[in-house]
């Protein structure tokens, strides 16, 4: 029987130390290949090919097969994990005290949204079945009015909007717009912040109490 070295190592851990390197390297290719792909997408749109992906990574095509199996299924992770960002930061911003500010900042963070994919906006509003998100969670709770509805009902019980609003048509009207292609044009020339206060000064204008000093 051998004596045990101090400091030895077991085969398993021998083999999880040798595979780390590996793995890394793994980790740095598959985020090599989503920043590329997103710069390549927002230039070109879905229509982009693989093969522009890898030459703007520095990879070649089959290292892109091996971390996605399509094209779709790079697309979609890009959008999802913007998603999951975007939601996190619209939860942060429905706690704030202004209901006003929060809406106008939650309009702000998806027209940013937006911004951020550029070409790859599409896969937000390209029809069944080529709406790559139609599936996800994430897409479907971005989707939805909820945090429009909560915020608009929040100002209008402190009277900052008038009581007879239809809140959940007025919500609906906001969460709305970021899906509208007609942003992208308007994105090349101006900020998401800039955007949403103009959206959201004409929305204002319309709902507003007008007993209410702005």
């Amino acid at each position: 029987m051998g004596t045990e070295q101090p400091g030895a190592v077991e085969p398993g851990e021998r083999t999880v130390m040798t595979q780390a390197p590996g793995r890394a390297d793994a980790r740095r290719n598959r985020a090599r290949i989503t920043e590329a792909a997103l710069a390549v997408f927002r230039q070109r749109g879905m229509t982009a090919e693989i093969r522009e992906i890898a030459e703007r990574a520095g990879l070649g095509v089959g290292t892109i097969y091996r971390n996605f199996s399509s094209k779709d299924e790079l697309i979609t992770e890009i959008v999802r994990d913007k998603l999951v960002a975007t939601l996190a930061e619209i939860r942060r911003l429905e706690a704030l005290d202004d209901p006003l500010q929060a809406l106008q900042l939650v309009l702000t963070e998806e027209l940013s949204l937006v911004d951020y994919l550029g070409g790859l906006s599409e896969a937000l509003s390209a029809p069944t079945p080529r709406n790559l998100v139609r599936n996800l969670d994430e897409w479907e709770e971005f989707r939805r009015a909820e945090p429009f509805e909560v915020l608009i009902k929040r100002a209008v019980e402190q009277g900052a909007l008038r009581a007879d609003l239809d809140i959940a048509t007025a919500a609906a009207m906001l969460a709305g717009l970021v899906l509208n292609r007609n942003w992208r044009p308007l994105l090349t020339a101006r900020k998401p912040n800039e955007l949403a206060r103009s959206a959201f000064d004409t929305f204002l204008r319309g709902v507003a109490n007008p007993t209410k000093a702005s």
